[in-house]
């Protein structure tokens, strides 16, 4: 059996564990330290039995609390190799942390099989996985990107839980505080997926066979899991797919762990 929930997700905060067959990986560790190791103890986990962490990016809201953990605990990290350079040139990794280049070509992680993909967004070299399990359950983690990319595109589709980005409202963006130039950085090709981008890709996602949605990454000024459901639900809709039946969609909490799922 698979488990997959996120421990935070938005502007100010983003990780993630997936696990099986009693082994774990978190993908990214953008809140404290303490944040992430409460929130697997909460749900039985020891933060010394994970196989590996999965970083996306460098941005802070990815990577904040990473340092002052793998200063206690000695689990291996992985990331593009841009992004390692960045991590440990700017000290955001202690010198002794075990650094892996993620291959491009998909690697084994203790017992699952990861297999990774670029994402499009202003980083040094970022990426979204697909995570297989042993039981060949596929789950996929997609946020922080301005469009899909054909690489993502690839990856997400027939994976039975994904978490996507759905980051903003085009509307609340428009019209809400923040100055031109953010604006024009978030809506673009290297910035972040809008609600309606999201949700013009999500039937033709259902009907590859992905059964459980996560919507992740929301902003906090710019959008509410409210707007990003429904945009999202209505657009399934009228693509003739029912929630509940055909597939099971919410918002990532920002600040608290989310539901299991359990595949």
């Amino acid at each position: 059996m698979a488990k997959f929930f996120t421990i935070a997700s938005g502007s100010s905060g983003n990780s993630s564990f997936v696990g099986a067959s009693g082994e774990g990986i978190l993908v990214d560790f953008g809140i404290s330290c303490r944040g992430v190791t409460n929130a697997l103890k909460t749900r039985g986990i020891d933060p010394d039995s994970l196989s590996g962490i999965l970083i996306t990016h460098e941005h802070i809201d990815h990577v904040r609390g990473l340092s002052v953990f793998l200063s206690h605990h000695k689990v291996p990290l992985f990331a593009s190799a841009p992004v390692l350079r960045y991590l440990t040139s700017n000290g955001l990794v202690p010198f002794n942390a075990v650094l892996n280049e993620i291959d491009e070509h998909g690697q084994v992680i203790g017992n699952m099989l990861i297999k990774p993909f670029k994402t499009s967004h202003d980083s040094v070299g970022s990426l979204g996985y697909s995570i297989i399990t042993p039981d060949e359950h596929r789950i996929s983690i997609c946020t922080d990107t301005g469009y899909i990319t054909e690489e993502a595109h690839e990856h997400l589709l027939g994976s039975e839980a994904v978490l996507i980005e759905s980051n903003y409202d085009n509307g609340m963006l428009d019209f809400g505080p923040y100055p031109y130039h953010l604006k024009r950085r978030i809506k673009g090709a290297q910035g972040h997926l809008s609600n309606t981008d999201c949700a013009a890709f999500l039937p033709e996602l259902v009907k590859s066979g992905t059964t459980h949605i996560v919507l992740g990454h929301l902003s906090k000024e710019n959008n509410t899991p409210e707007v990003a459901l429904q945009t999202c639900i209505s657009e399934l809709s009228l693509a003739g797919l029912k929630k509940d039946s055909d597939y099971i969609i919410f918002a990532a909490p920002r600040n608290e762990l989310s539901e299991n799922i359990l595949l």
